[in-house]
C-alpha cells in the first residue's frame, strides 16, 4: 500500500517554519503497547510527520504505524511484559549506524520502555543531538512495584546528565533533576496532549438512570485497580443502579469476578486506542485511583470527552484537576473513592457541570497542536547546543 501523509487522521497538516527547514528525526521508543507512553509517542510521531518532518523509528516493537516501513529499524529484545524489555546489547550500535546512514538531525528517546535508552548516552560521540522524554515521575506508598520503578528512575537520572535536552511531562519532576545537578536550562516541561477531535463529548448526554463509571489503563497495583474494585463493590451494594467498565489488561483482572455478585462490571480488555472515545462518550464519570504516574493521558482523554474525574492527588494531577472539574482522593484509600462515587452518582447536574469544565480546559491548554510546536523548539535547541 502506498503511504500518504493524508492517511494520518486527527491532526491538521501545518507546514513547519521553525528554522525554515524540516528535520530528519529518529525516535527511540516502544510502540503499540496499551499504555500512556505509547499513546503519547504515537501522537508525537503523527504530529511530526504532519509538520513535514522525516521520522525514523528505532524500536524493539513489531509494528509502527504512520511511517513507511523502510523508516522503521528494529533491534532484538526480551520482553519482560508488554510494557518493559531487556534489549539487545548491540542496539546502541545499530541506532548509531542508522543515524549515520540516514543523516538524522536529532535523536528523541522515550525513557522507561527498555534498557537501550540507559546505555545510549555512552555512544554519544557517534550520535546526533539527543533529546529525551521522561515519563516516570514518582510513586506513592511502599511496595515491590514502587521499588522496581525507583530502580528504573535512578538509572534514568544517571543517564540524563549526558543528554542535550530533557523533556518532562510533569513539572513535579523538575526538582529531582535539579537535585541531581542537571542544569535547569536543559529542562523543558511539555505536558501530555489530547486529540480533541477524536476525544470529544457526545452530542447528547445519556440519562438512563444508571450511573456508569469507567476506567482505562493497566489492571495493576500501580494504577490502583484493586482500590477501584473494592470501592465499586461497596458503592454498588448501596446503589445497584451503577455499573463499572474496565478497559485494559493486567494481573488484577483475576479479581473482577469476585468484586460483585451480578453483571455490573464489564471487562472489555485491551482494545485499539481509536475505539476508546466511543466508550467514554457513553459513560458518566471516569475513575483511576493510581499510585504512580505523572499527568495521565487517560485522565486527560476522559476530560476531553466531557467526563468528571475521580483520581489520586499526586503530582501534576493536583494542578490539572480543579475542584469544579473532578474529585481528588488520597492514594490507597477505598473510603475516599466510595465517597467520591457517592457525590457524582447522586448529582447529575454536578456531573455535567464538571464535565463541561473539563472539556473546556483540555481544549484550551492540552491540544496536541501546541505540544508538537514546543517539541520542535526543543529539537532546534538541541541541534544548536551541539554546534556550540
Amino acid at each position: 500500500m502506498k503511504f500518504h501523509r493524508n492517511m494520518l487522521k486527527g491532526f491538521e497538516f501545518v507546514e513547519n517554519v521553525i528554522g525554515d527547514k524540516t528535520m530528519k528525526i529518529g525516535i527511540v521508543s516502544k510502540f503499540g503497547a496499551p499504555d500512556g507512553l505509547c499513546t503519547r509517542i504515537n501522537s508525537v510521531l503523527t504530529g511530526l510527520v504532519n509538520q513535514g518532518h522525516e521520522v525514523h523509528a528505532l524500536t524493539q516493537s513489531k509494528q509502527v504505524d504512520g511511517i513507511p516501513v523502510d523508516q522503521v529499524h528494529r533491534y532484538n529484545a526480551i520482553w519482560l511484559n508488554e510494557h518493559y524489555s531487556i534489549d539487545s546489547f548491540s542496539s546502541p550500535r545499530l541506532i548509531a549506524q542508522v543515524c549515520k546512514k540516514h543523516d538524522i538531525d536529532v535523536l528523541h528517546i522515550q525513557m522507561n520502555s527498555g534498557t537501550t535508552e540507559v546505555f545510549l548516552p555512552f555512544y554519544k560521540h557517534a550520535l546526533p543531538p539527543i533529546v529525551v522524554t521522561f515519563h516516570l515521575a514518582y510513586a506513592a506508598g511502599r511496595s515491590l512495584y514502587t521499588n522496581v520503578f525507583a530502580i528504573a528512575w535512578k538509572g534514568s537520572l544517571f543517564a540524563a546528565k549526558k543528554y542535550d535536552e530533557i523533556i518532562l511531562v510533569d513539572p513535579s519532576q523538575k526538582s529531582y533533576f535539579l537535585d541531581y545537578n542537571i542544569p535547569e536550562a536543559k529542562l523543558s516541561v511539555i505536558r501530555n496532549g489530547v486529540d480533541t477531535v477524536s476525544f470529544s463529548p457526545p452530542i447528547k448526554k445519556k440519562d438512563d438512570g444508571i450511573i456508569d463509571f469507567v476506567y482505562v489503563g493497566r489492571l495493576s497495583l500501580d494504577k490502583g485497580t484493586n482500590i477501584l474494585l473494592d470501592a465499586f463493590s461497596q458503592y454498588h451494594r448501596e446503589n445497584p443502579d451503577s455499573k463499572l467498565t474496565l478497559i485494559g489488561d493486567g494481573i488484577i483482572k483475576r479479581r473482577i469476578d469476585d468484586a460483585t455478585t451480578d453483571d455490573s462490571i464489564t471487562w472489555i480488555g485491551t482494545i485499539d486506542h481509536a475505539k476508546v472515545p466511543a466508550i467514554l462518550q457513553n459513560m458518566d464519570a471516569f475513575v483511576i485511583p493510581q499510585n504512580i504516574g505523572g499527568l495521565g493521558l487517560s485522565v486527560m482523554e476522559a476530560m476531553s470527552c466531557g467526563l468528571p474525574v475521580i483520581t489520586t492527588a499526586i503530582g501534576e494531577t493536583v494542578r490539572l484537576l480543579g475542584q469544579d472539574e473532578g474529585i481528588l482522593v488520597k492514594p490507597q484509600n477505598v473510603p475516599d473513592v466510595v465517597d467520591a462515587m457517592r457525590v457524582l452518582g447522586e448529582n447529575r447536574k454536578l456531573r455535567h457541570s464538571m464535565g463541561d469544565k473539563c472539556r473546556q480546559k483540555v481544549e484550551e491548554q492540552y491540544s496536541w497542536k501546541n505540544q508538537i510546536n514546543q517539541i520542535e523548539q526543543v529539537y532546534e535547541r538541541a541541534i544548536a547546543r551541539q554546534k556550540t
